[in-house]
């Protein structure tokens, strides 16, 4: 009877080394979001050292470790443009002459960084994108409205820039006046040249495709036609091998050929091209993006066959895990195949890679027949598994 007394008076369930560590973590993000609120961002990032040394498999410190590189970016950014106004006052302060017989001491300016990064933690939290967290540190959607608003409002700007920029190209180069307003509008919605390069790169390729598929309604031989193509090409400034692959995908067009999309994003602008290149020459009809924010606009009306993506997106506001959490909420893509291909080797951010759901993990560098091989085997599978749910989903529905 002893003995079954101390057993019953025994905890229903003792804590493991696993749950130690967890609660551990705990403690230590807590202070990280301190941290992060007094602005102190480089101890904050050493705190995700040692959280990530504790428990390496920890997706919230992944999570928190972007979200300083996203408010490091932020600051830099107001750093630079106070930098910049601060450097103006000497020319305006100039252009007041004062009394010869008056003497004004003027105080000294200054130091335009420091007063921006003061300027920048003075201001209230809410000017900054904070990093949502609880004292558990689970996920709840209460945790993701923060960062959503962030990522939701910044796809609105580049897919609103992307439109301006289609119906400009639409009928051929830009005029004096499309720059103009063209410019304007890069200044409002802050966008970057890096963003504008990639954005006018593919609605450049598309608007070139376009038009050719408008002139073979009527011209059936267009593709035949090298002076037309020629001065079209130029127009739309399309080198000769991105003419070659466009030329290969209106063939494709025409023999009614179905061909698998892929949609693939990685911030390695040339690994990105010759990815593109590849793949296109495979079969498979490929939209290339730099950032994940580009790509979580475009995924919101266009739905792929496979998605193929890079894990260290050092130019998004979203890193490859948080990119796929983010698009499991858009039921069009929910079940679409997710592979990453990354060159990061750790074992710890392989196993989060895939606890999270994705189909594969690819190490870079791969081979090309490695690649397609795994794509179309990704596509295959998913294509049987879609018509065995469509078989037997109405004999459940009768039963």
């Amino acid at each position: 009877m002893g003995n079954i007394q101390q057993q019953n008076q025994q905890p229903d369930h003792e804590l493991t080394p696993r749950d130690d560590n967890k609660k551990i973590v705990s403690e230590v993000l807590k202070r990280v979001d301190q941290l992060i609120r007094k602005g102190e961002l480089d101890c904050a990032e050493r705190e995700i050292v040692k959280a990530k040394e504790i428990d390496p498999r920890n997706v919230y410190a992944f999570a928190m470790q972007e979200r300083i590189s996203a408010l490091k970016i932020e600051i830099e950014r107001i750093v630079e443009k106070e930098r910049l106004e601060d450097s103006i006052r000497p020319a305006v302060i100039s252009t007041f002459p004062l009394p010869v017989a008056e003497t004004i001491t003027m105080p000294p300016l200054p130091n335009p960084a420091v007063t921006s990064l003061n300027k920048t933690f003075a201001r209230p939290m809410s000017t900054l994108p904070p990093f949502p967290l609880d004292k558990t540190y689970e996920t709840t959607i209460k945790d993701k409205e923060p960062q959503q608003e962030r990522v939701v409002d910044r796809s609105i700007e580049l897919e609103s820039y992307r439109k301006t920029l289609a119906e400009m190209w639409y009928d051929g180069a830009l005029s004096t006046d499309e720059k103009r307003r063209l410019g304007e509008l890069q200044t409002i919605l802050e966008i970057t040249d890096a963003e504008h390069e990639g954005i006018e790169k593919n609605v450049k390729r598309e608007s070139y495709k376009n038009v050719i598929l408008r002139q073979l309604s009527s011209n059936p031989i267009v593709l035949s036609d090298a002076n037309f193509l020629n001065e079209l090409r130029n127009t739309y400034q399309i080198s000769e091998e991105e003419h070659i692959q466009i030329q290969t995908q209106l063939m494709n067009v025409i023999q009614h050929k179905q061909r698998n999309k892929i949609l693939v994003i990685d911030d390695d602008t040339r690994l990105l091209e010759l990815l593109e290149a590849s793949l296109e020459e495979n079969g498979f009809d490929v939209t290339a993006l730099s950032t994940s924010d580009e790509a979580y606009a475009l995924l919101r009306k266009f739905v792929p066959d496979l998605i193929l993506c890079d894990i260290n997106l050092e130019t998004s506001t979203m890193g490859g895990f948080t990119f796929y959490e983010k698009i499991q909420e858009l039921e069009n893509v929910q079940s679409i195949p997710f592979v990453f291909l990354s060159g990061l080797t750790d074992e710890v951010l392989v196993r989060t890679g895939k606890e999270l759901g994705v189909d594969d993990y690819l190490m870079k560098p791969i081979s090309e027949q490695t690649l397609v091989s795994t794509l179309k085997g990704k596509l295959k599978r998913f294509k049987q598994l879609k018509k065995a749910v469509g078989k037997h989903t109405p004999a459940m529905i009768t039963a």
